[in-house]
């Protein structure tokens, strides 16, 4: 039946006890929707600042998000294999996991934060930025980039602690650093007493900051919970242990890393149309975030629990676990979106009265409807294969299509036929239901049976 729900295929035991799949849903979905909403506030509080200071920060954001690709590689790929193991019950491997990730995060961050931080400049000439902005950019991302070994370890810790079944740890510690970002951002801004940090460079300083005191919390966490990490059994030997993490994180990596820079190519096409079409693209993109995060929470967390499934080889419950999910996903997707369509024009008019951008907007919500539906498939069958550890097999479907489809008929329909933003729309639908369906069918396939890193 479409409706009927099993709740004990979310349901995994493990040697800190019964993990369910509404226990690591909501740290997720609180996590994301949480940073999202400070971060936010903090550009916000940044507007008042100045015009310049939010580009100058905006634009080394995208920047150092591409950087931040590569430790989400090593965080992905302990992540599965962490789980792969916990879930075999292999104690030793997963000690040697941790162990190698953290060593080769630590190095590879230290390597990365020196280059950057020294090439700061040159990067963001790379971006088209001049003048004021750019000195801003370069001065923020270099005082970033000195030390961006803290989000690098930040990430893999976290990724640890959700493997383990406790991401409301790595949750409660990511919103405390937000508060904290937030309320020394308030002080550098509206400076309501001398202090002693100001302007682009002050900001960044927050941001280290927070970052900082983040880390020391989850770093005293990781050593005082009972994981079971026998770090003192360590040897070099146990280092090569990082090939097995890179082999199943890297293809996700190389796959974010080709959608992010697919997307900033598609905002490229999408400033040909005019630029009231960002400025709608970016208010149509804030109301549909709410439906995103919904699935993709949903989907990380399928991803979390078929990994332990696999590793204990209960493939048959990992296969109905990933359909039962699947239907929860579009049925809430189609379901918020068409809400959103419905109540469309008042909600946009929160952020603009421009009746031209409100025309377009609630046309593009209607559309909306199709790409929420089909993204419900990537969220769920994408997560899954990479949780099951059939990781090139997405990665090879996700540049394909996010080049062919949301690029090229973005411009084919959006610049060449004339549909403006509605043809980027329905290459948006073209692009994840391309995807969507092959994941589908391959998680159909049960190859990824094969795929068990144990």
């Amino acid at each position: 039946m479409l409706f009927s729900y099993d709740k004990t295929l979310g349901t995994v035991e493990t040697s800190q006890g019964t993990m369910t799949l509404t226990k690591v849903f909501i740290p997720f979905f609180l996590e994301m929707f949480l940073m999202n909403f400070m971060q936010t506030v903090n550009t916000f509080m940044l507007s008042y600042f100045s015009d310049n200071a939010v580009a100058a920060v905006g634009a080394a954001g995208q920047f150092s998000s591409m950087i931040y690709t590569f430790y989400s590689v090593i965080g992905t790929g302990v992540s599965i294999v962490l789980c792969h193991h916990l879930g075999a019950g292999k104690k030793e491997q997963t000690s040697e996991a941790v162990f190698s990730a953290l060593v080769f995060g630590a190095t590879l961050s230290a390597v990365i934060s020196i280059l950057m931080s020294i090439f700061a400049r040159p990067c963001m000439t790379l971006l088209n930025i001049k003048g004021d902005v750019l000195d801003d950019a370069a001065k923020y991302f270099s005082i970033c980039m000195q030390f961006s070994f803290l989000p690098a370890l930040f990430v893999i810790i976290s990724s640890i602690f959700k493997s383990y079944g406790f991401p409301q740890i790595s949750v409660g510690i990511s919103l405390g650093m937000n508060i904290l970002n937030a309320a020394l951002n308030y002080l550098v801004i509206f400076q309501p007493f001398p202090f002693f940090l100001k302007g682009v460079s002050g900001i960044a300083w927050c941001s280290n900051i927070s970052r900082g005191v983040a880390l020391i919390c989850i770093i005293i966490c990781l050593f005082r919970l009972p994981l079971q990490l026998d770090f003192h059994k360590m040897r070099p030997k146990s280092l090569l242990k990082i090939k097995e993490i890179l082999r199943v994180g890297l293809p996700g990596g190389i796959s974010s890393l080709s959608y992010n820079v697919s997307q900033t190519v598609t905002t490229s096409v999408i400033a040909l149309v005019g630029v009231s079409a960002i400025s709608t693209k970016i208010y149509v993109s804030n109301l549909v975030f709410y439906v995103y995060v919904l699935g993709l929470s949903l989907g990380m967390s399928t991803s979390l629990l078929i990994g332990w499934l696999c590793g204990a080889k209960k493939y048959d419950q990992a296969y109905k676990l990933n359909l039962q999910n699947l239907k929860v996903t579009i049925l809430l997707n189609a379901t918020l979106s068409i809400l959103l369509f419905l109540f469309g024009r008042p909600l946009l008019s929160l952020f603009t009265k421009d009746p031209d951008i409100l025309k377009v907007g609630c046309a593009l919500l209607f559309w909306d409807i199709f790409v929420e539906i089909f993204r419900g498939f990537n969220h769920i069958e994408e997560n899954s294969l990479r949780g099951a550890g059939d990781v090139v097999f997405p990665m090879i479907v996700s540049i394909c299509s996010c080049w062919a489809m949301s690029v090229l008929f973005s411009y084919i329909l959006g610049v060449k036929l004339g549909l403006g933003l509605t043809g980027c729309w329905i290459a948006f639908a073209m692009d994840e239901a391309f995807r969507g369906i092959n994941y589908f069918f391959r998680w159909k396939s049960k190859k990824w049976m094969k795929k068990t890193v144990v």
